[in-house]
């Protein structure tokens, strides 16, 4: 017996349940035939006890505080004598972890055959960090302000053509930094390049802000905890009708880690904000049933209720002294309607047709939150729709004793009826400003661009047809050979998009599949199965991204011959990211559009951020694939006593046609299990599992071609390269002139993930007392190793610098530090039965995890400039508990 009767912790090996269940098997088998036939209730309490705090040790299992506890699981049966009466009226109450946060309680009362009642009452708490801080009034509301003591972090630097000036930085919270020696980046100044040391003055307000912000900065606990109930009632009028339904509500509430940008002077700043929860889901289903001999039918209804309590979320701009608000939105309500109608007959005694369709209607209609950075809203809300249609059927046939047949047909039509529209708006909180480029008038239908994105929205919708057949056939000495195809269409479309939205209009799937398996009496069991599928995009559209932007067939003002950016991209045979060439002096349309030959200018499409792709990017779920995987299985029951199962599984994803996306994804896993059974009185399981999984990625960090020759305020002599033997470029003007054909900008990311877990468990009965323990380890590392890399241009240039004549330096990337976790568990347990109705137990577990993550260094004070600190910790416990509960058995 655990704590956590329910074993509901994710972050332990799915191995565990698993053994607890084959334990419970064991015990079930050795129980008196009465007791089966006679079920007996239970009633178990008693204290326990966590030594220590531990958020992550307790994410899902409610045990992560400190100190006493109650152990509380009942289950009491009633109605009758036995299951083996003449009576079928019975009732049940069931509860489990009543003492902890995960607690459940089930009560139904029911009579066989006719009809049944429960009622289910569930919590689920789930832990996310206990390390974090920020210095925010307001967490768990929608509303974040910052103490009317806050003073804005600065560093000592040059701030314009000041030498002295403070410039803003969240890194200027550890003083030592904040009043470092800096650069003299100031091109007008005499000793550009030089070092300088801050004044006292600048010391002064770096240290004031230090002061006054540090303690500020309190711990919050994020976490979430689950609610729900269920609600169910089975009604059987005869034998053929019956009619099943349940309703269950849950409520959600806590908070979560949000990551949020705001504009600000300069740059961007971001900031961790506990983003509240309080959200309402209501789920219904109801069926109404008809079976016969030859064949059923159901006609059921099923239907979602999301509502969100909390409809924005606002917080203060931690990097102005005026504390600017910025407001998101939350996740819109939605509700979700559907009808479903099944059926299945027997066509005669080896035939069998089974068919199922359905029908249903999501709507979301949550007003817009609007203000002066959203100058255009054409309306008040979304009034959005999609209808999904499925059907589905499947034939199933046994001509011959040695041949099986199957079948079947797919439809999904997922329809987003959603009415497009354009909204324009400024990013992140920054003012409006009007694009000069689409003024109103006659010649510019969509109106006047008053911001500096003008963006529809885009109803994605989705139609699959998939067909398949299997054939399996029954070969000698107890061997099946088994052999399928599959092939899957699918659509993608806007509906009333002024262009195709789609990525891929339309992928082709074509699967076959092979399997061979072999039983050899009761003692050994073998499969092995082989799928190899090819999937085809016949025409990859780079361009969808215009979709976004209606404005990109809008010809703006000036523009030659009233050309639009559509139509000369398509004239020239262009896709956003332009012609494949370096820089070059424009004129005219090319200048308006691709100037410098660079990609197509933002404000000619009326976005402020680049969308547009790089030519042969491909997203990994539409890109032409070529897949295969292998399965394999092996069960020998070697002796009475002992057992054994193992499998190996291999996957491969080649992406064949993609130049930057993703290329290959590959992994395999292998599990062996030894189970060991001397009678009743003694059991053990050992387990082994590993998993390696890697992903290959390829990326360009794409730079604008340029004509300079020196850095600004640079030595003349200051043009040359350094570090980059992955192009030819020997001065600055060359680099800059081909930075967009530069291969050194080239990049992949080959990540791979390693799992090791192995466990064992024991059982042992001596007399009256029964002995169980389990114990398991995890071993997992995850790696990225990175190839490329970027420019940095020489900041000690200058009078005030060394004479030096390299102008940027290549710097290549290194791999990103490994990501390790090491967890451990040990769980032991003793029954001492006083006598057939009495007993008492006692329980010990031990977890243990040590893991490292170099995302956490970039959360501590002093580490990034733009991101306030939250100062989280990566996950580090070693916990033990113990219990003494007694077991009432009547």
């Amino acid at each position: 017996m655990e704590f956590n009767a329910r074993e509901n912790d994710p972050s332990h090996t799915s191995r565990g349940p698993r053994v607890l269940l084959t334990t419970l098997m064991l015990v079930a088998c050795a129980a008196p035939v009465a007791a089966q036939t006679r079920p007996a209730s239970t009633i178990e309490v008693g204290p326990g006890n966590v030594g220590d705090d531990s958020f992550k040790a307790g994410e899902y299992t409610g045990l992560n505080d400190k100190g006493v506890f109650g152990i509380g699981n009942v289950d009491v049966r009633g109605g009758n004598s036995g299951y083996n009466t003449a009576t079928t009226q019975r009732w049940r109450i069931k509860g489990t972890d009543l003492g902890l946060d995960t607690r459940s309680l089930a009560a139904d009362v029911g009579q066989q055959g006719r009809f049944r009642l429960s009622a289910v009452f569930d919590q689920l708490r789930r832990n996310r960090s206990d390390t974090y801080e920020t210095p925010f009034l307001g967490a768990g509301s929608g509303v974040l302000s910052l103490p009317g003591t806050w003073i804005v972090p600065t560093i000592a630097g040059v701030s314009g053509s000041n030498l002295n000036g403070n410039v803003t930085s969240a890194r200027g919270l550890v003083p030592s930094i904040g009043t470092a020696t800096y650069i003299n980046s100031s091109t007008a100044s005499a000793t550009y390049g030089s070092l300088l040391a801050p004044t006292s003055d600048q010391m002064a307000l770096v240290n004031a802000a230090a002061v006054a912000d540090l303690p500020l900065f309190h711990n919050i606990d994020l976490f979430t905890k689950r609610t729900s109930v269920n609600l169910a009632v089975s009604y059987h009028f005869d034998e053929r009708w019956g009619f099943d339904a349940n309703v269950r509500p849950e409520h959600k509430d806590g908070m979560k880690p949000m990551g949020t940008v705001s504009r600000n002077t300069g740059a961007d700043i971001s900031t961790i904000i506990p983003d509240p929860i309080d959200n309402n889901h209501t789920q219904t289903n109801a069926a109404l049933n008809f079976k016969s001999a030859k064949g059923f039918a159901q006609i059921a209804y099923y239907g979602s209720i999301y509502r969100n309590n909390v409809s924005s979320v606002s917080w203060q701009n931690w990097a102005t002294p005026t504390g600017i608000v910025n407001t998101m939105s939350s996740t819109p309500g939605n509700s979700f309607n559907q009808f479903n109608i099944s059926t299945g007959i027997s066509l005669s005694p080896t035939a069998k047709l089974v068919a199922d369709g359905s029908y249903g209607r999501g709507t979301q209609n949550d007003r817009f939150l609007t203000d002066s950075t959203t100058p255009v809203v054409p309306v008040s809300s979304l009034n959005g729709v999609v209808d999904t249609t499925t059907f589905h059927v499947k034939y199933t046939n046994k001509p011959t004793k040695k041949l099986n047949l199957l079948a079947s047909y797919k439809f999904d039509d997922r329809n987003n009826r959603t009415a497009i529209h354009i909204f324009q708006y400024a990013d992140a909180g920054e003012a409006p400003v009007a694009n000069a480029s689409f003024a109103g008038g006659p010649s510019n239908p969509l109106g006047a661009v008053l911001a500096q994105n003008a963006n529809s929205n885009r109803p994605y919708s989705r139609k699959l047809n998939q067909v398949s057949g299997d054939a399996e056939y029954a070969l000698p000495k107890h061997q099946w050979i088994k052999a399928g195809y599959d092939f899957e269409k699918v659509d993608r479309f806007c509906v009333g998009a002024w262009i195709s939205c789609a990525d891929a209009d339309t992928t082709n799937e074509h699967a076959a599949r092979a399997e061979w398996r072999t039983s050899a009496g009761s003692t050994v069991s073998a499969r092995v199965n082989y799928a190899y599928s090819v999937r085809r995009t016949p025409s990859y559209n780079e361009n969808a991204f215009l979709a976004l932007v209606p404005y990109a067939n809008v010809s703006p003002l000036n523009a030659v011959n009233g050309m639009t950016a559509l139509s000369f991209m398509a004239a020239n045979g262009w896709t956003g990211w332009g012609p494949p060439l370096g820089y070059g002096a424009t004129t005219g349309n090319m200048n308006m559009f691709f100037p410098s030959n660079n990609a197509l200018a933002n404000a000619m499409y009326a976005n402020n951020n680049r969308i547009s792709e790089l030519p042969g990017m491909r997203r990994y779920f539409v890109a032409d694939r070529n897949r295969s995987k292998v399965r394999s299985a092996l069960s020998w029951q070697a002796t009475d006593a002992f057992s054994f199962q193992g499998g190996v599984d291999i996957n491969r994803d080649l992406y064949p046609d993609a130049t930057y996306g993703l290329q290959d994804s590959k992994g395999w896993a292998a599990n062996i299990d030894g189970t060991y059974l001397l009678g009743e009185d003694f059991s053990a399981d050992v387990f082994y599992s590993f998993e390696d999984m890697r992903g290959l990625s390829a990326g360009n960090s794409y730079t604008a071609n340029s004509n300079a020759a020196t850095l600004a305020g640079a030595q003349a002599t200051a043009i040359g390269l350094a570090g980059n033997s992955c192009d030819g470029f020997t001065t600055l003007l060359q680099r800059n002139n081909n930075n967009k054909l530069d291969p050194c900008l080239n990049w992949t990311s080959d990540m791979r993930d390693i799992v090791h877990t192995v466990g064992l468990s024991l059982r042992k009965r001596i007399g009256v007392l029964d002995l169980a323990g389990y114990a398991t380890l995890s071993h997992s590392r995850w790696d990225n190793t990175v190839a490329g890399g970027n420019w940095a241009n020489n900041l000690l240039l200058g009078p005030g610098s060394p004479a030096t004549t390299i102008a940027a330096f290549f710097i290549p990337t290194s791999a990103v530090p490994t990501v390790a976790t090491d967890s451990g568990e040990v769980r032991v347990s003793a029954r001492f039965a006083v006598d057939k109705l009495q007993a008492l137990r006692i329980a010990y577990s031990y977890l243990r995890m040590s893991s490292g993550d170099p995302i956490y260094e970039g959360m501590q004070f002093g580490s990034v400039s733009t991101v306030l600190p939250t100062n989280e910790q990566p996950f580090k416990y070693s916990v033990s508990a113990v219990g003494v509960s007694y077991i009432l058995t009547f």
